[in-house]
C-alpha cells in the first residue's frame, strides 16, 4: 500500500474520533492516548491503529486495520487474533478489534470470527468487526466535522441518483468546508485523493481548488519528492542496465568476429532483437560452443 498506511495513520492519529465511533458503534467513547503500534514478539508486529478508549462501562483497547485488498500473507482472522493478543497480554484489558476494507470485493469472506478446538480439548473463539468501507451509505458520514471519516468518504456508496464523479465533487467540497487550519485541510484532500483513486479514475480528483490546497500538505510534498527520487533511481537503474546491455552484445559480436571472421547480416539482426542482458548471456554461451558459422544460424 504505497503512501496508505503512513497517510492513514496520520489522520486516524489526529482525529480518531469519528473513526472509533464507527468502529465500536457508539458515539460514547473517548478517545486516550494513541499506543505505539510496533509489539515485540518473535518477530515484530506491526498494527495500523491502536488506542486507549473509555467506554460507558469499561477502559478498553481499540485496534483497528486498515485493507485494501485481502490479506495474501496470512489469514485475516488469524492476524486479528495475533494483534488482539498481543495488546492483550500487553495491556491487560478488553481489545475490541476491527479491520475495515477499503476496496471491492476485499473483505466479502471476512467471517470476522476465529475459532478452534473443541470443550473436550479446548480451544478459542474470538470476534472481531469487519467494516467494508465501500458497502457504506456515504450520505450518513458526509460530515465537515466528521474529519477522521472524510478521507474516505470516496469510497463509500453515492446516493442512487448521484453520479460517482458527482459524488467525488461533492465529497471534496465537504472536505474543503472542514474547519481546520490550510496545512491540515490540504492533508485531508490528498488522503481523499489518495484513497479515493483506490475505486475512481484519478482524474476525478483533479480539481484545481483542491489540488492549489493539497500543496500545502507536508504529505503532498514528501509523496512529489519521493516520487521525483524513485524516478531518478529507476532511471539510473535503467542506464546501467542498458549500459550492460550494450557491452555484452558488443562482446558477442567480438568474440563471433575473432571466431569466424566477417559476422553474416542474419545473425547481428538477430543480436539487435535481444534486448534482455540474459539473452545475450545465453547466446554468447552458443557462440563459445559453437564450431562453424553454421551451428549459430
Amino acid at each position: 500500500m504505497p503512501y496508505y498506511d503512513e497517510v492513514f495513520k496520520h489522520v486516524t492519529g489526529e482525529f480518531p474520533y469519528a473513526l472509533a465511533a464507527l468502529a465500536l458503534n457508539t458515539s460514547e467513547v473517548e478517545v486516550g492516548e494513541r499506543l505505539g503500534t510496533e509489539h515485540a514478539t518473535v518477530q515484530m508486529h506491526h498494527s495500523d491503529m491502536t488506542f486507549h478508549v473509555r467506554l460507558p462501562d469499561e477502559e478498553a483497547i481499540l485496534h483497528i486495520e486498515a485493507q485494501t485488498d485481502d490479506s495474501t500473507h496470512r489469514p485475516m482472522p488469524l492476524r486479528m487474533l495475533a494483534y488482539s493478543s498481543f495488546l492483550s497480554l500487553e495491556h491487560q484489558k478488553n481489545v475490541y478489534s476491527t479491520v475495515l476494507y477499503f476496496r471491492p470485493p476485499a473483505g466479502r469472506r471476512d467471517p470476522g470470527i476465529y475459532r478452534y478446538g473443541n470443550p473436550e480439548r479446548g480451544g478459542v473463539e474470538f470476534w472481531y468487526n469487519v467494516i467494508r468501507v465501500y458497502a457504506l451509505e456515504g450520505e450518513a458520514f458526509l460530515d465537515p466535522d466528521a474529519l477522521g471519516l472524510l478521507p474516505f468518504t470516496a469510497l463509500m456508496k453515492a446516493p442512487a441518483d448521484m453520479t460517482a464523479e458527482a459524488w467525488v465533487e461533492k465529497c471534496i467540497q465537504t472536505t474543503q468546508q472542514a474547519s481546520v487550519d490550510q496545512e491540515t485541510r490540504g492533508t485531508l484532500l490528498f488522503a481523499l485523493s489518495l484513497f479515493g483513486s483506490l475505486v475512481h479514475p484519478s482524474e476525478f480528483f483533479q480539481n484545481p481548488i483542491s489540488e492549489a490546497l493539497m500543496q500545502e500538505s507536508p504529505f503532498y510534498q514528501r509523496v512529489m519528492q519521493r516520487g521525483i527520487e524513485q524516478g531518478i533511481e529507476q532511471g539510473i537503474e535503467q542506464g546501467i542496465e542498458q549500459g550492460a546491455t550494450r557491452a555484452t552484445r558488443e562482446a558477442v559480436l567480438k568474440l563471433l568476429r575473432h571466431r569466424f571472421g566477417e559476422v553474416p547480416e542474419s545473425i547481428t539482426n538477430h543480436m539487435t532483437e535481444l534486448r534482455h542482458i540474459s539473452q545475450l548471456e545465453a547466446f554468447f554461451e552458443k557462440v563459445m560452443n559453437a564450431e562453424t558459422l553454421d551451428d549459430i544460424q
